[in-house]
């Protein structure tokens, strides 16, 4: 059986296989809190934009039972090939692409969706955090984590994106030209045309329009120790009993 991930040039990082950047292989503070609470809060939760299962490897350990889901099928066989024979009856796969998946409503009692936000566009992000908060069970909790405008090759924008947020811009991170930002000799098939990169307050917004309630929110750090404390951005949010 192959359980191998595909070869990285970046130490900490495993690169997709769909020109949606990498996985890392740590979990951030949001994602960990998730583990923690898919493992006893009795109800099947969702992973979705699971990639190779950074977040459902651990969770399924602990006893969670697990839907991982994402848009490249190649990514779910690799997690099913790395997932403990023990603990395969915890775990259920489907391939999905955001905002167009659907499933019942309260279907979940977590939910995470991480690193995967900042590949769509504005109206996409609020229709996939709605769908989302109709899935949870009442009394659950959804884990966003997104790539801030202060990490990455877009890092260099970043003062684009504060003028335009000190502006009213709801989506002020938003880089419709991605490709302008790679280094020369990049291959352009392996990335994404454009990148939307998200802060705290976007998140908290869009959150608490779906009717949830913020239970944790805050800027993430990178894993490297040279990176800035903001690279990421975090939500923890609750569907009311």
């Amino acid at each position: 059986m192959n359980q191998s991930l595909p070869e990285s040039t970046l130490p900490g990082f495993v690169p997709t296989l769909n020109a949606t950047g990498w996985m890392t292989l740590q979990l951030d503070p949001i994602s960990e809190a998730f583990v923690e609470f898919a493992a006893q809060c009795g109800a099947e939760c969702l992973d979705i934009g699971c990639a190779y299962g950074v977040a459902t490897l651990p969770a399924l350990a602990r006893g969670a039972r697990m839907l991982a889901c994402d848009m490249e099928e190649q990514h779910l066989e690799i997690l099913r090939q790395r997932t403990p024979a023990e603990h395969r009856d915890l775990l259920r796969t489907q391939t999905a692409t955001l905002p167009v998946v659907s499933f019942p409503a309260q279907s979940f009692g977590a939910i995470l969706c991480s690193r995967a936000l900042h590949f769509l566009r504005g109206p996409d992000i609020t229709t996939s955090v709605q769908l989302m908060a109709q899935w949870l069970k009442p009394g659950g909790h959804l884990y966003l984590v997104a790539d801030s405008p202060y990490g990455g090759p877009w890092a260099s924008r970043a003062a684009e994106y504060e003028r335009r947020k000190a502006a009213g811009d709801p989506w002020p991170g938003l880089v419709s030209a991605f490709l302008e930002l790679l280094a020369p000799g990049s291959d352009p098939a392996r990335h994404p045309k454009f990148i939307n990169p998200l802060d705290p307050d976007i998140l908290r917004r869009e959150v608490e329009a779906a009717g949830l309630r913020t239970l944790d929110c805050r800027w993430l750090p990178g894993f490297q120790p040279d990176s800035p404390p903001n690279i990421r951005a975090g939500i923890v949010a609750a569907r009311h009993s």
